[in-house]
C-alpha cells in the first residue's frame, strides 16, 4: 500500500513527468492535481476491492477445507453457495438427515433418491436457491452417507462372534453398510428417548439423577428392535438376522451407554449364539 507522496512519485515516473520544466507547469499541476484524485477516488478503492476478496478467497478456503472429506464436485457446490449465498446448506442437510433414524442401513439408490425429494421439500422454502437442484442433493446424501459409515480403523475391530463379524463384514464389503455404526446410533438414540421405552422395560432408578433405568434381561422386544426390524427384514443383509441385530444392539449399550451391565454380556451372548 502506498501513500499519497508514494503514489505520485510512482505516477510520476510512470508519465514521465518533469516538475522542473517551467514551459509545462501549468500542465504538471493539472496532471499533479489528477494524480491526488486519483490516489483517493481510484487507488484506494482499488486496495479495498482487492482487500476483500483476499479476505473473502481465505473464508471460501476455511470453509472447503472443512468440507475436505467430501468429493470435490460436492465441495464445489456447497463453496459456491457460501460464496453467492452465504449459507453453510451442508449443516441444514444433515439436520433433516438425522431425523431418519435408518439412515445408516440404506443402500440402495432409490432410497437415497426419495430421501433427496423429502429433503427438497424440506429445504427449499429457506433456500430457493436450491430450486432444480435435487441432483446435487441425491449425491451429497450418497457421499455423506459413505462418510459416516467409514469404519474407524478396520471394520472388524469389533470382535463379538465370528459368525456375527462374517455377518457384519459382508454388509459392508457388499452393501457399503456399517451395522456397527447403526447399531451404536440406534441405542444412542433408544437411551435419549426414554419415553419410547415399553413400561414393562423401565426399572425405577435409585439414583436421584434419572428417573428409570433400562432393564436389558427383558426377554422380547429389546431396544425396540421389533420398531424397526420390520421395516428393514427385507434388506438382503438383514433377512433372518434380528437376533444378530439383537446381540449387536445389545453390545453397544453395554459398551456405550451403561457399563454397570457388563457383567451380563458373556451371560447373555452364550445363551442366544446357541439358540
Amino acid at each position: 500500500m502506498l501513500t499519497l507522496e508514494e503514489y505520485i512519485a510512482k505516477r510520476k515516473r510512470e508519465d514521465n513527468i518533469n516538475e522542473f520544466d517551467l514551459d509545462s507547469r501549468n500542465e504538471n499541476m493539472q496532471i499533479s492535481v489528477n494524480y491526488v484524485f486519483e490516489f483517493f477516488n481510484q487507488y484506494l478503492e482499488e486496495l479495498e476491492i482487492e482487500s476483500y476478496t483476499v479476505l473473502n478467497n481465505e473464508r471460501l478456503l476455511k470453509f472447503r477445507n472443512q468440507l475436505r472429506k467430501y468429493a470435490p464436485d460436492i465441495q464445489d457446490w456447497l463453496v459456491n453457495i457460501y460464496n453467492e449465498y452465504d449459507k453453510q446448506l451442508q449443516r441444514s442437510i444433515i439436520s433433516l438427515l438425522k431425523k431418519e433414524e435408518l439412515f445408516l442401513l440404506y443402500h440402495t439408490d432409490s432410497e437415497f433418491r426419495a430421501l433427496s425429494y423429502d429433503c427438497y421439500a424440506g429445504l427449499l422454502k429457506k433456500n430457493t436457491f436450491l430450486k432444480g437442484q435435487t441432483e446435487m442433493l441425491y449425491i451429497f446424501i450418497k457421499d455423506y452417507h459413505h462418510i459416516i459409515s467409514q469404519p474407524d480403523t478396520d471394520i472388524n475391530s469389533i470382535f463379538i462372534a465370528e459368525e456375527i463379524n462374517e455377518w457384519v463384514e459382508k454388509a459392508w464389503l457388499k452393501y457399503k453398510v456399517n451395522l456397527f455404526t447403526f447399531a451404536s446410533d440406534w441405542v444412542n438414540r433408544f437411551y435419549d428417548n426414554k419415553d419410547k421405552w415399553p413400561i414393562k422395560h423401565r426399572i425405577k432408578s435409585d439414583d436421584t439423577w434419572i428417573k428409570y433405568e433400562y432393564d436389558i434381561k427383558q426377554k422380547s422386544n429389546l431396544f425396540n428392535v421389533n420398531l424397526f426390524y420390520k421395516k428393514v427384514s427385507n434388506k438382503p443383509f438383514l433377512r433372518g438376522k434380528k437376533q444378530y441385530l439383537e446381540i449387536l444392539l445389545m453390545y453397544f449399550w453395554i459398551n456405550e451407554i451403561d457399563h454397570s451391565q457388563a457383567d451380563y454380556w458373556e451371560k447373555y451372548l452364550t445363551k442366544v449364539l446357541k439358540l
